[in-house]
């Protein structure tokens, strides 16, 4: 079953929904986001309310996996698509063509707000012979040798760099380093994917990192115990189908300042089943506004004991971030998700935002920039399934609607092979 989606929300709700600031970095850390005159506090998120869920939670009794359906949206493989987002276009003709985001203002009202900057991406694949390497580290330096950004290849090869301005025509240098070895390659930026071979090649992974990111406030009672039943079934289905992986998990659950916790975190571990039992222990409660303490979470997530990724630990590192609201709006907490998203891209942590009930436009728009900037993509729950409040239409284009869980594993599946998979479509047939 495909269908295209286009959102619907009003403007000017959306815009109001979004009055973000971005504040300045700790000193040894990336370039902060630019500010925004006149915002601050939490205002930008007005009419929201934490709903749903208490402490009991955890406790009903477990729903069967195999019951929320979602889709999957890659703006790296769709980046034409992406960029049209940015455009506003005056369509008196109604033309079917034309993205309803388009006629609304599109994505451009969200870049000063968040600070994100992804219009320019530059593709690096780098090969050793006729192999890919895999988690080498690939550095973009400006002619003034400064660098504009870092991050890791995927299983292909793939780096994807996101410098603040269009480089067409100038001088450039890309570093890489793998297994040890560092290498200088200068270009003249064409908006070319750039090609670089190595004399050697990478090591073959064979560790696969995987860290679920959940948010457990109030407003996730809806659907936590659903997602708790999917996510263990993810989790079970990964372990017994690679097992030449050695797979490290981590379980990081987070609720909101003044809550009975504001991170809740259990370590990498290869015991699958440990962390599935402190995975169904977990339940909704606290919040009490809209936005969370998701920068905060994030900045723990990457800065947790990731596999260095150096000879034989070559490794892929994922962070599936479940969640329906943004950061707070003040500039401290703003700047903290940016750089978090910047470190995660330059350990090779590609992020896999899953969005849940409730998200509005801008929200949509922040989780696609931290999947954008660390080569992940974007998962989101659709109403098929009938559980839970309203899910917020994507502003994507044609997709297929699947069983949650199917579709994390063919994502997790991809990211460690590089092969891709059809979408398997759900069913209403019992």
């Amino acid at each position: 079953m495909k269908r295209i989606i286009l959102y619907a929300t009003a403007f000017s709700f959306l815009l109001a929904a979004c009055g973000f600031s971005a504040g300045s970095p700790d000193s040894d850390g990336p370039v902060a986001p630019p500010s925004i005159p006149g915002s601050g506090g939490d205002s930008g998120y007005p009419g929201f309310g934490e709903s749903g869920g208490g402490e009991g939670n955890g406790n009903q009794e477990r729903p069967s996996p195999g019951q929320l359906t979602g889709g999957e949206w890659s703006d790296i493989k769709n980046y034409g698509f992406y960029l049209n987002l940015f455009n506003i276009v005056d369509d008196p003709d109604n033309d079917p063509e034309i993205e309803e985001s388009q006629r609304r203002g599109g994505f451009g009202q969200f870049i000063d707000y968040f600070g994100f900057e992804t219009r320019y991406m530059i593709t690096v694949n780098v090969s050793g012979g006729a192999l890919p390497v895999g988690d080498a580290a690939v550095e973009l330096y400006a002619e003034s040798q400064t660098m504009l950004f870092a991050a890791k290849t995927d299983v292909r090869g793939n780096a994807y760099l996101y410098p603040t301005y269009d480089l067409d025509g100038e001088n450039i240098t890309v570093k890489v380093t793998s297994d040890g070895n560092e290498s200088l390659h200068p270009f003249v930026y064409s908006r070319q994917e750039l090609q670089i071979t190595l004399d050697g090649h990478g090591a073959a992974q064979s560790v696969l990192d995987l860290m679920f990111v959940i948010d457990t406030t109030g407003s996730m009672g809806d659907e936590l115990n659903y997602l708790k039943a999917e996510i263990s079934d993810v989790i079970g289905v990964i372990s017994r189908n690679n097992p030449d992986y050695a797979i490290n998990l981590a379980l990081l659950f987070y609720r909101d300042t003044d809550d009975e916790y504001v991170t809740r975190y259990f370590d990498f571990t290869r015991d699958i089943a440990a962390q599935q039992s402190n995975l169904s222990r977990q339940s909704a409660n606290g919040g009490g506004d809209f936005p969370e303490a998701v920068d905060v979470a994030l900045s723990e997530a990457v800065a947790k004991n990731w596999t260095a990724g150096n000879g034989e630990n070559s490794a892929t590192r994922l962070v599936f971030h479940v969640c329906d609201a943004p950061p707070h709006d003040t500039q401290g907490n703003k700047t903290l998700f940016f750089n978090s998203v910047r470190t995660a891209a330059e350990k090779g942590i590609r992020l896999i935002p899953v969005a849940s009930s409730g998200i509005d436009l801008a929200t949509e728009y922040l989780l696609r920039q931290e999947a954008l900037m660390t080569g992940g993509t974007y998962i989101f729950l659709t109403d098929d399934s009938g559980i839970g409040e309203s899910h917020l239409q994507p502003t994507v284009g044609e997709y297929t609607v699947e069983y949650l869980n199917a579709c994390m594993v063919r994502v997790v599946n991809e990211y460690l092979t590089g092969i891709e998979r059809a979408p398997v479509p759900y069913t209403t047939s019992p």
